[in-house]
């Protein structure tokens, strides 16, 4: 009876082991896929950030090395020191309340001061 027992144990190990590794396989596969998923997706948006980062950087280098240049030029002119003070520091563009109210103009007077390195001022009047 113990030889039967074993032998039908046996056949059904035989039998049995395909079936339970492929259903294994298909489940560790899953949990993997999902745990590298979620490494790749970190991993991609801690490279976008050190990205992100140097260029940040590099254009800050860049302006900086702009305005040195700037300066520099301004100097080798060798005007007025108040003229050159007034050329580093631009007035601000000023609008009327009225003026700031009409977004077309409001938002040219931006651009226009961004470009200037100045700000936009609402005045009264």
């Amino acid at each position: 009876m113990s030889d039967d027992n074993d032998k039908l144990m046996t056949q059904f190990i035989e039998k049995a082991t395909p079936k339970l590794l492929e259903a294994m396989t298909t489940q560790v596969t899953e949990l993997v896929e999902k745990q590298i998923g979620g490494l790749v997706e970190n991993s991609t948006k801690m490279l976008d950030e050190i990205k992100d980062a140097k260029r940040e950087q590099a254009a800050a280098t860049q302006k900086a090395a702009d305005d040195a240049q700037q300066f520099k030029t301004l100097l080798e002119r060798r005007e007025d020191p108040k003229d050159t003070l007034d050329n580093l520091n631009p007035d601000p563009i000023q609008l009327t309340r009225e003026q700031a109210r009409n977004t077309t103009l409001y938002r040219k007077a931006k651009a226009q001061a961004e470009a200037a390195g100045t700000t936009v001022q609402i005045v009264a009047g």
